[in-house]
């Protein structure tokens, strides 16, 4: 046979040298290794099949390892690429074992959060520019997971964002922050501003109005002032609905903070529109003070521009003396960072209220 067709029998003893079992196939009738004559279907090999066939003569060569055979051939042929596949078999596990754990989807993971009420309020204190005094606050989303700990926002809140959870999730941190806070409200420095992050998501509709309703009414009346803050990287498209969303909004007496302001693109028309109280400047800008001198003039041109508009600002991420004392002598209203202190769980927040 080897002088009929070289080529593949020379396949065929390299095969034999790899303990690979083979059959012959010739015409419709096969033979096995163990030297038996069949006909019908050839076996199926479960690892590995390959076929030979004879471009001259009818007979082909089909080769392969059977259910368990592998395994064996590998410990006797490879020992130390074994030994590596054991170690990833036993890795492969574990994290399959970790990931059964979870939940297979993030969104039903976060509705369970919910449900569990894991996202819970962190608060960080805003101060008076002039007296440092405590003037309000920002109230920060966290996630308490079970198994991970606290888990930053940056992780949780974008996918929020992505898939319209977010807008359930404020507003049952803004039930949280009342539930917390009103009971103090008859000893706040009136008015105690109180900011919420929303989104694009928040304005498709006027369920906003009635959740800052409901908020406003939680505390004794004329001791805070909500101030809802959205970022200068979402702008909101000026629409029919908007407007009159916005519009209730102000009738409430609800304040609107531009955040992060100086990172976007928002024009003078944009802040006119949609009635504009605030602007936030961002940490960026706060962070150059002292050191880069063309921030400081950016950061200058925006104190200057709001100071025309008649619009309140607030310094974020004020982190030393030096800037504090900066945007103090240039008119900043008021200040945010960890100067005046981190953002902080409920309980650790009431406390140091009441010292300040």
């Amino acid at each position: 046979m080897s002088n009929l067709d070289g080529y593949h029998l020379s396949n065929v003893l390299r095969l034999i040298g790899r303990k690979t079992l083979l059959v012959l196939q010739v015409g419709p009738n096969w033979l096995s290794a163990d030297g038996r004559f069949h006909d019908g279907a050839l076996p199926l090999f479960a690892v590995a099949q390959s076929e030979l066939t004879s471009s001259r003569y009818a007979f082909t060569v089909t080769a392969g390892f059977p259910e368990g055979e592998t395994w064996r051939y590998m410990k006797s042929e490879y020992p130390p690429l074994f030994s590596l596949l054991l170690f990833f078999g036993a890795v492969s596990g574990s994290i399959g074992h970790f990931l059964q754990k979870r939940t297979l989807s993030p969104r039903r993971e976060m509705q369970r959060a919910m449900e569990a009420a894991e996202f819970i309020p962190y608060f960080q204190p805003v101060v008076h520019g002039a007296s440092k005094q405590w003037s309000g606050c920002e109230v920060l989303m966290r996630w308490n997971h079970p198994n991970e700990g606290l888990v930053r926002p940056d992780l949780f809140i974008p996918f929020a964002e992505y898939s319209g959870l977010i807008v359930p999730m404020t507003r049952a941190l803004m039930q949280q922050t009342a539930a917390l806070l009103a009971p103090l409200s008859a000893s706040f420095k009136a008015p105690f501003h109180i900011g919420i992050n929303i989104t694009a998501s928040h304005c498709r509709n006027l369920d906003l109005v009635e959740d800052c309703h409901a908020f406003i009414e939680a505390f004794a009346p004329g001791s805070i002032s909500l101030v809802l803050e959205l970022t200068e990287r979402e702008l909101i498209e000026p629409t029919a609905m908007t407007h009159q969303l916005f519009e209730q909004l102000h009738k409430l007496g609800v304040m609107i903070a531009i955040d992060d302001f100086g990172t976007g693109h928002s024009s003078l028309g944009y802040l006119r529109q949609f009635n504009v109280d605030f602007l936030k400047i961002d940490q960026s800008f706060v962070a150059m003070i002292g050191v880069d001198a063309l921030s400081r003039h950016i950061l200058d041109t925006i104190i200057e521009l709001s100071a025309k508009l008649d619009l309140a600002i607030v310094a974020e991420g004020v982190e030393t003396a030096e800037q504090s004392d900066y945007l103090t002598a240039h008119g900043v209203n008021f200040l945010q960072g960890y100067l005046f202190g981190r953002p902080m769980p409920a309980a650790e927040f009431i406390n140091a209220l009441s010292h300040h």
